[in-house]
């Protein structure tokens, strides 16, 4: 064990003047300066016994210090979306059982007004401590917990994804030799902290002696100059940012090209892919990731080839490393999945969480031929060999790259307002999805401002829709489809 670690700290020390971080200073932070500072903090989360660590920043230099001096030191670490309403900030401080809070200059007024103590590392950072290396204290227990991601929970609460040591070494040294990731190249960095797919490119960057290139809040806005800016490499996002980068880019000649492309989160298009070559190198490969959260980041991966440019989205491809899976038919589980067969995509392997916490009441896993796997809620179904995504069998979506509960949303509604039904749906396709919720009123509730406080931003509905009685099926359950077939005002 301890492979992931052992292989980062190679690459610091083969590495020391290379750029590990691009920032706001000119010369960025190399792999010696940031070891630095990785180590000062590791000091004082020592002499403060730290053993679940809260980190309330995104996207800076405090941000991968933070996390590299939490690996480095066998801690747990908690990311605090700052964008998050401080009731959902507490929920989680609750959950995970965090006992400090690092946050950067931005954030500092936010973690003050938290419920655990909080330390700036902005000013702890300042002036850079004296170059070195990280120390690696102890060797970790390949199941003690890296980090602890909190998603949308259905319940109104939101649900913790713990994933340990393990889950996470399988993931890098595996997708690394899957698509065949270089050394020493220029990473995007795009994804909040919060989103576990900003663990890929902070340590896939690091495995690999490579740079991170943090966006900054103006850069998701244009991420085509961001791309040419920054010379990246390897590209990693959500879908969407696919067609934002071609709109943005319109018929000007492209700037700088990318050595490959990567994109999960959600279903990618197929004329998105298609759009987004125009940025690679000629024959450069662009893939499609699948996985959730309980998965480790991702677990299927897909090379888009103009075969698939006939499909609506690129299909998800097949597990890599020794991840496996299992489609759950009308006729059972089966964990050989044939052509044709159908159903909800089960998964199983050395990236699949131990469960939720805390624990949700009810079981995700099923058991089968010995093996536990994870139901995903995602359908699939084999053609010509590879797993295609049709959908979801319950009430969670993406949209954005977010996952998101439509029950999460309800629960708050109708927390906020005092009504007894409230339903959320997805209206439109594509890069025009919005939240809506329908809800049932003696008039329609003028405030919606008011909800801003239960939710994050990505979550808001942007359309109400105010009912005498909910449309109901047969077995009397809320009828969605009925409901996104209504006339929505704007």
């Amino acid at each position: 064990m301890a492979t992931l670690h052992r292989s980062i700290l190679a690459q610091f020390e083969a590495n020391k003047d290379s750029l590990a971080i691009e920032g706001k200073r000119a010369s960025g932070l190399s792999y010696q300066a940031f070891g630095g500072c990785i180590r000062a903090l590791q000091a004082e989360l020592g002499n403060r016994n730290v053993g679940v660590l809260g980190i309330l920043s995104t996207r800076r230099i405090e941000t991968y210090v933070a996390v590299l001096a939490a690996f480095f030191s066998s801690i747990r670490f908690v990311p605090l979306n700052p964008a998050l309403p401080i009731s959902r900030h507490e929920k989680i401080l609750t959950s995970a059982s965090v006992d400090l809070i690092v946050n950067d200059t931005d954030t500092k007024e936010l973690a003050a007004s938290l419920s655990v103590q909080s330390i700036d590392l902005g000013d702890f950072l300042a002036p850079l401590p004296p170059e070195g290396l990280p120390e690696m204290q102890t060797i970790p227990d390949e199941n003690a917990i890296a980090y602890h991601m909190f998603t949308s929970g259905s319940t109104g609460d939101p649900k913790g994804v713990p994933v340990n040591y393990a889950c996470l070494e399988h993931y890098i040294t595996q997708v690394t030799d899957a698509l065949g990731i270089p050394s020493g190249r220029r990473f995007s960095q795009l994804f909040d902290l919060s989103f576990d797919l900003a663990m890929h490119d902070i340590f896939l960057a690091l495995y690999s002696g490579g740079t991170i290139c943090p966006a900054r809040p103006m850069d998701l806005l244009m991420p085509h100059s961001y791309l040419a800016k920054n010379k990246i490499d390897i590209w990693f996002s959500v879908p969407m940012l696919a067609s934002q980068v071609a709109k943005g880019q319109g018929d000007k000649p492209v700037g700088h090209s990318l050595e490959m492309a990567l994109f999960c989160g959600e279903a990618l298009p197929s004329d998105s892919a298609s759009a987004f070559q125009n940025f690679l190198v000629d024959g450069a490969p662009l893939y499609n990731l699948y996985g959730p959260t309980e998965a480790t980041i991702a677990f299927t991966y897909k090379r888009f080839s103009q075969d698939d440019a006939i499909l609506a989205n690129v299909p998800l491809g097949a597990p890599f490393g020794s991840n496996r899976i299992a489609i759950e038919t009308e006729g059972g589980v089966t964990t050989s999945p044939k052509e044709g067969d159908e159903g909800e995509l089960l998964l199983a392997g050395p990236q699949v969480f131990e469960g939720y916490q805390p624990e949700t009441g009810s079981s995700p896993f099923i058991e089968s031929d010995s093996d536990r796997y994870y139901r995903s809620g995602d359908l699939v179904c084999i053609r010509e060999g590879e797993l295609v995504y049709l959908g979801r069998n319950d009430g969670q979506i993406k949209l954005r790259g977010y996952r998101i509960e439509l029950g999460d949303i309800e629960a708050a509604f109708r927390k906020v307002f005092g009504c007894k039904v409230a339903a959320a749906v997805l209206l439109g396709e594509g890069d025009d999805r919005q939240i809506a919720i329908a809800y049932e009123a003696e008039k329609p509730f003028s405030d919606m401002e008011s909800l801003h406080d239960a939710l994050p931003k990505y979550m808001h509905p942007v359309r109400f829709l105010c009912l005498d009685a909910m449309p109901t099926n047969m077995n009397g359950k809320i009828d969605r489809k009925a409901l996104k077939a209504m006339s929505w005002p704007d």
